[in-house]
């Protein structure tokens, strides 16, 4: 006791330096906590939506996170490896049957995704009263089948966000069937 009343203000300053020793380790940790949820509250994720009905085939680019997404490069591969920037590219000008594109997305550069975006790579609208369009869309179908969707993107703070990749092996999956259905009569 004797030496707590001598020395009672140096182990005042004493305490006083742990505890803000203490409270300088406490804030940073909380920063970098507080920093790391910032991160991730701005985390954007890519999408890529394959959509084959009978009167409509479509591709879409959804960003489902809750971040801006910067697409830094699209490319759509072919079963051969060759590559374009967009899924127009590999179909046919003109369309027959008085078919007509509805929508198709060609980024020839950067482009920003915000969330819940959806991004129509492609819509084709199909008249299934018409023959002509049944059987071109049974070609767009094998088409489409063949190829490969690649997104490149990137959050607001520059992070490289993980590649997305799509096979678009759905669009095939009615020409497998015409095919077991004609191999079993």
């Amino acid at each position: 006791m004797q030496f707590i009343t001598e020395h009672w203000e140096g182990i005042i300053a004493l305490l006083a330096l742990m505890i803000s020793i203490v409270t300088t380790i406490i804030s940073f940790y909380t920063f970098k906590l507080q920093r790391t949820h910032n991160i991730k509250s701005v985390t954007p994720i890519i999408h890529i939506g394959q959509w084959d009905y009978e009167n409509r085939l479509f591709v879409t680019l959804k960003n489902v996170g809750v971040g801006i997404a910067v697409v830094k490069k699209m490319t759509i591969y072919n079963k051969k490896g060759e590559s374009k920037t967009c899924i127009y590219d590999w179909l046919p000008n003109k369309l027959a049957g008085g078919m007509n594109y509805k929508e198709y997305w060609t980024p020839y550069s950067e482009f920003v995704v915000q969330p819940c975006e959806v991004i129509k790579l492609i819509e084709i609208p199909i008249d299934t009263s018409k023959h002509d369009q049944i059987e071109v869309r049974e070609k767009l179908r094998r088409i489409l089948g063949q190829l490969t969707v690649e997104v490149i993107y990137q959050d607001i703070y520059e992070t490289v966000m993980p590649t997305q990749r799509l096979e678009l092996f759905h669009f095939l999956r009615f020409s497998k069937l015409m095919e077991l259905k004609t191999n079993v009569e």
